[in-house]
Parts: C-alpha cells; structure tokens; sequence
C-alpha cells in the first residue's frame, strides 16, 4: 500500500491536552463538542416504551461516525459513571464498529481513569462498561495504515456505515433459502444485533444461519455460544447445527450455562433440585409458629417458590440482605429456605443462573476466563428471559459485545415469571449502537390467521409498530362460534374431538381449569381421555399445529379478570391471546360464551 493510498493513524487518540480545533480541521477531523452531544444524548436516553418506529432512537448521533472517517470530540468529562456510559455506549463503541478514527480531549487521562476504584455499576455489580472500554482501547489505540477512501465511492461508502457492512471486510453470504429481511439479520454487522422475530416468521433458521456467518469471518466454532430460554429450544438448535456442520458450537439453555460455570469453577453442591412440597410446607409451618403474626394468613407451597425464585432471580439478594431490608415472612422463610439446602447439601435450579451470575461478578479472572471462551455470543426468545439471565448475557458477551439477540416483544407472555416486554424494547439504551433489524413474513399461519393476528396485536401501545405479512400460501381458516353456556360449549369441543387422534390438533384454553371442563365433558361422552392434546397457551408457546380449537374465550378468562384491572395487564393478556392464534396453521376455531364473548375477538376483527 503506497504512501498516498493511506494514512497511519490510530481508531482511538486520547488527549489530556487541548488540541486545536483549526489544526484538527486541516487533518480532516470533523470536531464536536462533548457538552453539545451529551444534550443530545439525555434526550434520547428519555425516549419511552411506546415506540412508533423500529429505528435506533439514537440513529441521528451514530450517523456521525457513518458519515465521518475521523472525528473529534472536545471536552469530554470523565468524573461520572454517567459520563462514562453516554462516551463508551453512543461514541466510542460507535465510533470503533464503523472503522472511524476517534480522538478523545478528556479532563482525565486513561491512566486516572483506570486507576479509580469507583466504576462498579450498581446494576451490573462490577465495573462493566471500564471493562469493555479498556478492551477497545487496547484494540483501538494500535497504530495502523488506513486507506484514505476516494471521493468517487463516498456515497457507497455512506451505503455500507448504514448497512454495518463496514463491521466485517468479508463480503455478504448469499442464502438463496431467506427473504431480505432475514438476509440482512443474518450479514448485519459484529457488534449488538437485535433480531425483532415475530410469530412464525422463521427466526430459528436465522439464528443457524448467523451462526455459519460468523464462522465464515473466521470465528472458531467452539467459540461462538448459543442460549436458549429452554431445553426443547436448545436441543432443537444443537440438532440443527449439527446437520450444517457446526457441532462444535456451545448450545446451552440458560440453567446448562449456569451449571456448566458452577462445575468447572467447582462450585457445585452434592445434590441439584427442588425442595418437595411436603418440606416447604414444614418450613412454612415452622415459620409461623416461631413468629405469630404470620399465622392465618394463606401461604401457598407455590407462593413460597415464587417468592423465592424473585429474591433470587430479580432481586438478586442474599437471605441475609433480604432479612435486613424486609423482615417479614417472605425474607424469614427465604432464610429458612436457604438454610435447608445447606443442610442437604442441595442447590435447587434457579441458584444455578443466580450463583453463576455472583461468581462472574464478583470475580474478576473467572470472569475473564468464560469472556474469553465466547468471542460471540447469541440468544433465542430474549423477550422471555429474566433479569439474572439478562445479566448472565451480557457479562459473556462482554467485553466485546458481539450478541445476537432474537425476540419478539409481540411474543412477551411470562410477566408472572419476571419477563418483561420492556426489556427487549429499552434493548437499545443499554447497547445505544445497536443494529435492529425486523422480521415480517408469518410463514406458519395462513394470510387469514396473519390478519387477524396482526389486527389485534396492534391495539397494544408497548411494542415496536411493525409490519407484519403473510407468507403463506394458504388462505387459512377461522370460525368462531358462541354457545349458551361455558358447559355446552365444552360439550361441542367434545364432540368435535370425537374420533380425532393425532399431533396435528390441539384444544388451548387460558388456564388449566377451563381444560378440565373440556376433559370432563369428553370423557362423560367417550368415557375416557381425548386423544388429542389439551394445553395451557403459555405452555404452547414455541409450538404449531394445523388445527387449533381456542377454548373459554370470555371475558374474565380472555383477558383473564385478575389482570383487566390495568392496562398493562390487558396488553399482557392480548399478547397471550396472539400466541394462543398464532399456533395454528390452517384453522382456527373459537368456542365462546353468548354475551360473554371476549373483547379480543372485535379487535381482530372476528
């Protein structure tokens, strides 16, 4: 490369010395003002859950670094965490995934910065972005010839920093099998990638797909980790990839990731499992007799695990911590609880992901090591996961940020379980650089089951405003029909299933008793059990069938009359009942009550 083709430069210059601005002009340095850019960024930091388009709130700023081959930023104050996430998360990693040259003017030199010991973040409980910033640092400060790029290719230049195709030198892979929305997830760029997948719209194949694109930029198989929300996802994933040649890439639900850190740090305990109720209910009882006050008061075995499992999981607090803050039954009975398994020597499984994700955090050369083994890392049904399993992501994936993130906020059905469609939405103010790209053809559901899905969906306010296609072939079918009573209706679910057997059909129904009332009347009409499977919708979830009956669609069951009292409770219910629509292919059939029927049904326009 001959001197007037390039130019030797550094991707990151940090100064402690004011430079001149005229100077910097006359190098070609586009020069900002650190004061000027951070308004910009509080103001898209403000941006809410109510989204009215699928782009990047923060696209104006990351549009400098895509215009700009070297850039300048003046006065930047490093003496808060605050103005340590807004310079990392929307300039420097920006900044260093568009191949920019970026020279920092800082009131501290890295040196000062490095050397403080306040930079823990509370959420993360350790110096999370210090960590990935001294990462690009050292990758960034390295002297290296740059081409200068010809005034000519200026606009395709431009083209590429939008497309992220400047992220890889590699060009695209061609997968003649995708659409172009599942094209462009698939060859999106190295850094955070977010994968909005709606019902249906192939988001598994994606994921492969990605997986072989990231080994073919030269990403060792066994380096690269897939997780998974659950086991049957996981054992689907492996199998997939194993049939295109990666059988060495690390496919783990979260539970096996959280075991597979805790064995190799040797961490484990003798036994791995859950309590049994006939215990809990004698540590329930032991609680109340030596604290009267919480006598009387109906605590459920089910209740306990919950509470438990939030201590764990969302709080992320010890039993001790709990008792302290609390001191009340739920922190008393956390204690006893956590007590018992130490006497058994026993971990049950939510420790797994939570003591997993302590150890990462409070150790830093553990963390290192398991950083080091996934240079990338991506994750299936994000929308599902919770706030440990969260944080278990994205301290793997650190420091250098290459995730894969597939979800669907449309999809968010497990509230009660610590999900939160929140999170995949607010995805981009944790990671301000991310790439999002939106999957819209439904290939599962025929175009009427599309429609009507997708008309409903859209009277909830918390989710990305998306367009959502069909992509099959086939009409489909939906009939709704409305009985006199819940008892009939469940009689003419009965007699439909009669002489049905097989895996193509399924009866949903919003909860576990409405079933029951299916199985009753089959069996009082065949005196026996149906031979067709009758399942919850949550337990539907990442399922399909050709024929789905949807049982129980009242309201007080569809949306469920516990969570109508809020308006985040109907659009945790009108997400429930698009998965519920969703599972079927070909038809769809609605049982309901006369004058009960469920506001849903005229949302959907059926």
């Amino acid at each position: 490369m001959s001197f007037d083709q390039s130019i030797q430069t550094r991707l990151m210059d940090w100064k402690s010395d004011l430079p001149n601005k005229a100077n910097l002009k006359k190098l070609g340095y586009k020069v900002f003002d650190f004061s000027d850019l951070k308004k910009r960024v509080l103001a898209v930091r403000e941006t809410g859950h109510s989204r009215s388009s699928l782009g990047n709130p923060a696209e104006k700023i990351l549009n400098i670094f895509r215009r700009n081959q070297r850039i300048a930023i003046i006065g930047v104050s490093c003496r808060t965490k605050e103005d340590l996430l807004v310079l990392y998360g929307y300039f420097l990693e920006p900044a260093f995934h568009n191949q920019s040259s970026l020279l920092i003017h800082a009131d501290q030199s890295l040196d000062q910065i490095f050397g403080h010991c306040r930079w823990q973040e509370d959420h993360w409980r350790y110096p999370w972005t210090l960590e990935r910033l001294k990462y690009l640092v050292e990758i960034g400060s390295e002297l290296r010839c740059v081409p200068i790029r010809p005034q000519v290719n200026l606009w395709r230049q431009f083209w590429n920093k939008l497309t992220r195709q400047a992220d890889t030198s590699i060009p695209p892979s061609i997968a003649v099998h995708l659409d172009p929305q599942q094209k462009a997830a698939v060859n999106a760029g190295d850094g955070v990638v977010q994968i909005i997948a709606p019902a249906g719209s192939g988001k598994t194949t994606v994921l492969i797909e990605r997986v072989k694109e990231l080994n073919r930029r030269g990403t060792p198989a066994k380096n690269i980790l897939c997780m998974s929300f659950n086991r049957d996802a996981k054992v689907e994933i492996g199998q997939r990839l194993e049939k295109v040649g990666m059988a060495e890439v690390v496919v783990r639900s979260f539970h096996g990731m959280g075991l597979a850190i805790l064995k190799e740090e040797n961490q484990l305990r003798n036994k791995i499992g859950e309590l049994g109720d006939s215990i809990l209910e004698l540590l329930i009882a032991e609680v109340e007799h030596n604290n009267l006050s919480y006598a009387g008061k109906s605590k459920t075995t089910a209740d306990v695990r919950n509470t438990i499992s939030s201590y764990k999981l969302s709080d992320m607090i010890s039993p001790e911590d709990a008792f302290r803050r609390d001191q009340n039954f739920e922190s008393e009975i956390y204690q006893r609880y956590e007590a018992e398994l130490k006497q058994r020597n026993q971990l049950d499984f939510d420790d797994l992901v939570a003591r997993s994700v302590h150890l990462l955090q409070s150790d830093s050369k553990v963390r290192s090591r398991w950083q080091k083994q996934f240079q990338r890392v991506l994750v299936d049904e994000y929308q599902d996961i919770e706030p440990v399993q969260a944080l278990l992501v994205g301290i793997l994936a650190a420091p250098e940020d290459s995730l894969f993130c597939v979800g669907d906020e449309d999809q968010c059905i497990y509230a009660w379980r610590r999900a939160t469609v929140k999170r995949i939405i607010d995805l981009d103010q944790v990671y301000p650089g991310l790439e999002r790209h939106a999957l819209i053809r439904n290939y599962r559901c025929g175009k009427r089951i599309t429609k009507a899905s997708r008309k409903l969906i859209r009277h909830n306010k918390i989710r990305f405003d998306k367009p959502l296609h069909s992509g099959a072939r086939i009409k489909g079918i939906i009939i709704c029909e409305s009985f006199e009573s819940r008892a009939e209706g469940a009689a003419v679910v009965a007699e439909l299933l009669a002489g049905e057997d097989g895996d193509e059909m399924v009866v949903l129904a919003r909860t576990s008793r409405l079933l029951d009332e299916v199985r009753q009347a089959y069996k009082k009409r065949n005196g026996r059990d149906p031979g067709i499977e009758l399942a919850t919708v949550h337990a539907s979830k990442g399922r399909e069938w050709d024929r789905v009956i949807l049982f129980g669609v009242d309201e007080g069951q569809n949306p469920h009359g516990q969570s109508s009292k809020s308006e985040e409770g109907i659009e945790d219910e009108r997400r429930l009942f698009y998965v519920a629509m969703t599972r079927a292919k070909m038809r769809l059939e609605i049982i309901s009550t006369k004058g009960k029927e469920s506001r849903f049904l005229k949302e959907a326009g059926m």
